[in-house]
């Protein structure tokens, strides 16, 4: 368990624990059409949006649409959370 205080005061045990993550690696296994697709149009885009700004817009749109803490997510849910990101920052 880790604790949050800065960002909700509260405590969460991650589910998936695995040390950042590298441009060449996805949170999200290619293991069907939706995951092919969201790894595709982040490949697509990396040149035009930087993913400090993915990052940052993801985090945003979070905070607006959840209670949840970003740090409390999965893998998988912070990047899909970065590809609606990406889709709102290339539209």
């Amino acid at each position: 368990m880790s604790d949050h205080e800065r960002c909700c005061g509260g405590t969460h045990e991650r589910l998936e624990t695995k040390a950042r993550r590298g441009p060449e690696t996805e949170a999200i296994p290619l293991a069907g059409p939706i995951s092919t697709t969201i790894a595709a149009y982040a490949a697509r885009v990396r040149h035009r949006v930087g993913e400090d700004a993915v990052d940052r817009r993801a985090r945003e749109l979070h905070a607006r649409a959840s209670y949840d803490c970003w740090n409390g997510l999965s893998d998988k849910d912070q990047e899909l959370w970065r590809h609606m990101a990406r889709l709102d920052l290339t539209a």
